[in-house]
Order: structure tokens, then C-alpha cells, then sequence
């Protein structure tokens, strides 16, 4: 199952908002009070989380005293409008059913979607509609089909700030790893096993009622002894404990930091509903969705980078949807920004009032990331292509033209000249963009490894940055060029034959290089480093002596990324 969207009316500070929801991954954020978790609880409001697997999976429903905006005047309703697809393959039991009650026949299509509109009044709770692919069920079947979702495990809810407390870990991962360790037809045969264990201690136990009946019969009082297996203990559930090894010590998961347990918990959650998913042969599987708020609890910002980029990937290669709030700009959505939801507060009079949603779209995508770190926008327009990147390792350099000299030399297959495999050169523009240390550090900690480049004239400007998010020259940084006058630069590096060529035959843009006005100054030198550039590029035979200079700079790029 995917949910599409919500509109919801009238619910706390969510006046009147509209939610759409990504396929595979959308991320919520905003201030404290901005409306997140009302926007969880008006998901919950429809997709229960009935498993038996987890404590908390019975939530409180919507009261409309409580629940209805409060500086409405009039007794509106809240309504909570929801449109949720179903395909036959991921969730043939609803798939099935909703055809079966609705009464459509010879329905060739392989996927639907419902609308269900449900409201809250002072006088009725809960009075939903149904419609189907947009087309209103009559009143039997809206009220079957309703039944039917809130009595269904459709979404998996996880709150971070939950994880910790000792009855929910000594119980929820043992129930959660059983669910996901067995099949239906597994957990059969282990009932089957412990049947035959009951019968098997029942008999044994009968050999010692005799004795330690004769024993209990010296007290005044007598007493008929029986020996039995507690109730529980064999019959269905598996005491299993969850045990994660580091440096070959095995403790048990009880005994790690909250941060561990809370991914893994979320990772557990995520391979049981693509369990779900996948599961053969279970006709009444409905696959959820997963629900997380604030993934990012107990973890140390570089751990939030790297839990983020795999939840984001799971979502996407295992075909689960996932929402969550959050307040790290780390688990938000980097590669595809507008699964970003920016929710914030309006005023009115100086006082908080109605939820908005912030509109994200390519000029603003950058907006979710600029309220959590506290930077204007236009920080981040220079680094639009490094957040968007989807490898985990990378090299900067500091502009489109510095990235098509690395790849085309490394294209060349000279040894020594080539870049480490799974890197990816990134292009952030100029030089100024490296001075913005907050920034600088949310960009580099987005990836498992990062080579930071510059021209060598920057040197001065950059190394206490640099040095400031603990970088060190050479090993984690490197000034491209020759230190001499004009060749501190990756241009310095060419052989002198490209630089003779295009200055010989351009003369005017050498002129106007050397001009009084800036921006004519800043054309022409931009105008003839694209010309060296594809001068460079016209041969595809250079040998490695010709490109010797460039011989240090691949050297430092290779061995940083061995060396991790």
C-alpha cells in the first residue's frame, strides 16, 4: 500500500492543509510546534498499526473536543481526507476484498486507489466515505471498506524518542524478530514442535507426580500435585534475544547505546514489511507503510548521515514507503528535494496560529535545509549538485571545468592518473563557498569519504577553515596548481604547448584578460579556460610524462581514499 496524500481540515494548528507523499521516501519538517506530530497523528487517525509485534500499536483516537482547531468559532468539522493505492501484487488483500464488497466486476486493471473522507463533528465520530477511483461507494460498502483499513496493520508507526524504555526492548525486538525471521509456513511447524514437546514434558512429568505427591503428603494439608508447561511460555511465541557483534564481542542488543537500538529497530521494521511484501502465497498480506518519528535520535550527526542515505535507499530499492519527521537536515531527502514537507506557523496579532506548507520547488529546494541549519538560501546555492549526489564518496573540486579535466585525464587509463573507483567529482562553485564552515560541514558529512580541492591561489584564504572542521592539507585537502604567478591553477598543470596554442590564437581575450573593468576581466579569463579546456581535450593520446604535473594531484586523491 502507498498513501498519496492528506488533506486535513480543522485538526489542531492543520487548519487546512494538503500533504502529498512520495512514492518511496518523504521526509517532514519544521520548528517545534510547527505541526509535525499533528500531521502523525492525523495519519493514525486511519492507518493502524495492529501488530502484534509491537507495544505501542494502539493509539488514541481523534476527539473533536480536544482535537478541533481552537480558534474556529463555529463548530466545524474536522476532516481528514485520505487517497491511498493498492495493487494487486503488494496487497492482494485488500485488492480482493475492496472489489468483492464494492461488487466490481471484470476490474482489469492491476492497481486502485481509494478516497476516504472521514469526519469529526461534536454529535458523530468517525462517518467516512468511500470512493473508489474517484467514485463514491454506496453506504454498506464505504462503511466495509473503512471497517476493514482500521482493523488492518496499514502503517507501522516508530517513535525514536521511545526507544530505551526496558519493557519495550525485552519484548518488542523478540516479537519483531520472530515475525521476521519465520514464514507463516515456519511458524507452523515450530507450533507443530511445541505440541509435541507439551505431550513429550506431560509424560515425563507423570513419572514424578508419585514421588513428590508422597513427599507433599507428610503435611497436614494434602494436595494433588500436576506438573504442566506454563500457558505461555510454548505456544507461539519464540523467546529469541537480538545480539550485534563488534570487533568479535557479542552483547546483547539490550546492552548497546539507545542510538543502535533505535536503528535497528528501524532497519528490523523495514525488512518486515518488505517481508510482507514479498511473502508467497499469503492472500490477505497488505503491505504498510512505515511511519518513523525523528529517526535521527541518540545518533551523532555523522551516524544520521549515513542512517539517512540507507533509509533512503531501502525506500527506494526495496519499493517501502517511508515518512518522517525529522529535525536533521541529514535525514532529509538530498536527492530528490521535493520529498521534502517544510511545514511552519502563521501569525496573527503576534500569536502562533494555522499550520502552512512552505512550497518547495527548484528555486526554493534548499528551504528545509536552511531552516534546520539556520543559513539563508543562497549558502546553498553553490552546493546544489554535492547534496544531490548519490555516492558515498566524493571529490570537490571548485568548478564544472576542474571536474572535466579529472575525468577526462582518468578516462585516459594512464596508470597513475586515474580516479578511485566509487568516487564521484562533485563541482561546487568558487571558491567563497568553501568559507561557510557550517555548511561546509553538513556537505562533507553527507558522505562516507571526502577530498576537498581548490586552486592553489586560495590557499591563504581557505587552509583555516579548512582547518577549523579538522581537515589536514594533502590527506583530506589539496591546492591544485604550480606555485608561481598564473599557473596556481589546474590550467598551470597543462603542457605549456595548450597554454602557447589558445593564447597564440586569441589574442584579444589575452588583451581583454588584462582589463580595468572586472566583469570584462572575469569573462575573458573564464572565456579562455574553456578554450584550454577543449584544446586539451581534442587529443586522446597524451602519455604520462606529457601529463606528469598532474601526476601529484592524482597521487593525493588515490592514496585518500586507499587509506580509508
Amino acid at each position: 500500500m502507498k498513501i498519496k496524500s492528506i488533506v486535513v481540515k480543522n485538526y489542531k494548528t492543520l487548519e487546512n492543509v494538503p500533504l502529498t507523499f512520495g512514492d518511496t521516501f518523504t521526509s517532514i519538517s519544521g520548528r517545534n510546534n510547527a505541526g509535525k506530530t499533528s500531521v502523525i497523528k492525523a495519519l493514525q487517525g486511519l492507518l493502524k498499526d495492529k501488530g502484534k509485534n509491537v507495544w505501542w500499536s494502539e493509539r488514541e483516537g481523534i476527539e473533536y473536543a480536544t482535537a478541533k482547531t481552537q480558534w474556529t468559532q463555529e463548530a466545524m468539522p474536522i476532516e481528514l481526507e485520505y487517497i491511498l493505492y493498492f495493487s494487486e501484487l503488494d496487497d492482494p488483500g485488500m485488492y480482493k476484498f475492496v472489489l468483492k464488497i464494492a461488487s466490481i466486476e471484470n476490474y482489469e486493471e492491476k492497481s486502485f486507489s481509494l478516497r476516504i473522507l472521514v469526519r469529526y463533528t461534536e454529535t458523530s465520530d468517525n462517518d467516512a466515505t468511500v470512493y473508489f477511483n474517484d467514485a463514491p461507494l454506496e453506504r454498506f460498502a464505504s462503511k466495509e471498506i473503512h471497517t476493514k483499513i482500521t482493523a488492518s496493520t496499514l502503517a507501522i508507526f516508530h517513535n525514536s524518542a521511545e526507544v530505551g524504555m526496558s519493557a519495550y526492548l525485552n519484548g518488542g525486538f523478540s516479537r519483531l524478530a520472530q515475525d521476521l525471521m519465520f514464514s507463516s509456513a515456519e511458524l507452523n511447524e515450530i507450533s507443530a514442535e511445541q505440541d509435541r514437546l507439551k505431550k513429550k514434558i506431560k509424560k515425563l512429568a507423570g513419572k514424578h507426580r508419585a514421588e513428590l505427591s508422597g513427599l507433599l503428603g507428610k503435611l497436614e494439608e494434602k494436595y494433588e500435585v500436576e506438573l504442566t508447561v506454563f500457558d505461555n511460555y510454548l505456544n507461539g511465541h519464540i523467546p529469541l534475544e537480538l545480539n550485534l557483534k563488534d570487533k568479535s564481542v557479542e552483547v546483547s542488543l539490550n546492552e548497546w547505546g539507545t542510538g543502535t537500538q533505535n536503528r535497528t529497530h528501524i532497519m528490523m521494521l523495514i525488512l518486515y514489511a518488505n517481508k510482507i511484501r514479498l511473502e508467497a502465497g499469503d492472500e490477505n498480506r497488505i503491505t504498510p507503510i512505515i511511519i518513523i518519528e525523528e529517526p535521527e535520535s541518540f545518533l551523532h550527526p555523522s551516524a544520521q548521515a549515513e542512517f539517512g542515505r540507507v533509509i533512503r535507499s531501502l525506500s527506494r530499492d526495496l519499493d517501502i514507503q517511508i515518512i518522517i519527521s525529522t529535525h536533521s537536515p541529514y535525514m532529509l531527502c538530498q536527492e530528490f528535494p521535493d520529498s521534502n514537507i517544510l511545514l511552519e506557523r502563521k501569525t496573527f496579532r503576534n500569536n502562533l496560529r494555522q499550520t502552512e506548507i512552505v512550497p518547495i520547488d527548484t528555486s526554493n529546494w534548499m528551504s528545509p535545509f536552511s531552516q534546520i541549519l539556520g543559513l539563508d538560501n543562497a549558502s546553498f546555492t553553490p552546493w546544489q549538485t554535492v547534496i544531490g549526489a548519490r555516492k558515498n564518496c566524493a571529490i570537490f573540486v571548485e568548478g564544472i571545468l576542474d571536474k572535466e579535466y579529472l575525468e577526462f585525464i582518468s578516462s585516459l587509463g594512464l596508470s597513475g592518473l586515474t580516479l578511485p573507483e566509487g568516487a564521484e567529482v562533485l563541482a561546487y562553485d568558487g571558491k567563497d563557498a568553501l568559507k561557510n564552515s557550517i555548511l561546509l560541514k553538513f556537505v562533507i558529512e553527507k558522505f562516507h569519504r571526502v577530498y576537498v580541492t581548490f586552486d592553489l591561489d586560495a590557499t591563504s584564504e581557505l587552509e583555516r577553515p579548512m582547518k577549523v572542521l579538522g581537515l589536514e592539507k594533502d590527506t583530506d585537502y589539496y591546492g591544485i596548481g604550480v606555485n608561481e604567478p598564473g599557473r596556481d591553477c589546474i590550467e598551470g598543470l597543462l603542457p605549456p604547448l595548450i597554454v602557447s596554442s589558445v593564447f597564440g590564437n586569441n589574442h584579444n581575450l589575452v588583451m581583454k584578460a588584462q582589463s580595468q573593468n572586472q566583469a570584462d576581466r572575469k569573462s575573458a579569463k573564464n572565456s579562455l579556460k574553456r578554450l584550454m579546456l577543449d584544446e586539451f581535450k581534442k587529443r586522446a593520446n597524451w602519455s604520462k610524462s606529457e601529463l606528469a604535473s598532474f601526476k601529484p594531484l592524482f597521487q593525493a586523491i588515490s592514496k585518500a581514499f586507499v587509506a580509508k
